[in-house]
């Protein structure tokens, strides 16, 4: 199994968890969104279908937390985590990007 398989997995699985259990630290909140947000803007070109679940875990964080996106966007976590996210995934070759998008939630 390719590595980037298990970092989409990884990460769906971090996101439903922190969607699921409370955000003790604004910085896991950054992070989680930030990787999230990277997810949707590389996956919505490729298979806008793949995109809706991550939309709604997304959603459902925002309601459930009460969470501040114009402020999270803003920080150094987000940013961080949000680039390196996008950057990874836009370095994969096509077939596995697209694996990978529709494995990701």
């Amino acid at each position: 199994m390719s590595t980037h398989f298990l970092h989409a997995a990884g990460a769906a699985a971090l996101a439903l968890a922190t969607a699921a259990a409370p955000l003790n630290a604004a910085a896991a909140a950054e992070q989680v969104v930030g990787g999230i947000e990277a997810v949707l803007f590389v996956c919505a070109s490729i298979d806008a279908k793949s995109v809706k679940p991550g939309q709604e875990i997304l959603q459902r964080a925002v309601e459930q937390r009460k969470l501040d996106l114009a402020a999270i966007r803003k920080s150094d976590a987000y940013r961080s985590t949000y680039n390196a996210e996008v950057n990874r995934l836009l370095a994969l070759p096509q077939r596995e990007r697209l694996s990978a998008c529709q494995s990701a939630w």
